[in-house]
């Protein structure tokens, strides 16, 4: 999911969540803070509409799409950029891969972030 050109796209500091069980991450002690462009863009994906109070309308779903037997890629392919271009950021590219070294699972690839 991670942008092939680091320095394309501003990078936005936020505290960091582990990547095993989204728990705070730490850092000697503090919080660890680094670019969060693509932990954000991973809630968005995984959050569904009315997840999040403030925004309700936000969020992807992507589970959804996933399990639903009927999935129209054009249609999440489309809720994908708009969610983001939502959040402020930029596109270039959403691609859907299957990832052979997992049994065959869709993986979702976004070339997207914040304009410098």
């Amino acid at each position: 999911m991670a942008t092939t050109d680091p320095n394309k796209w501003r990078k936005v500091t936020d505290v960091l969540l582990s990547e095993v069980g989204g728990d705070l991450a730490f850092e000697n002690g503090d919080f660890a803070l680094g670019d969060a462009t693509v932990q954000h863009q991973a809630h968005n994906l995984v959050a569904n509409k009315g997840d999040l109070r403030a925004a309700p309308q936000a969020g992807i779903g992507l589970d959804i799409f996933l399990n639903d037997e009927n999935r129209d890629f054009s249609e999440m392919r489309a809720e994908i950029e708009l969610q983001l271009e939502l959040d402020g950021q930029t596109i270039e590219s959403v691609r859907f891969d299957i990832d052979e070294q997992t049994g065959g699972g869709e993986l979702v690839r976004i070339e997207a972030g914040w304009s410098n």
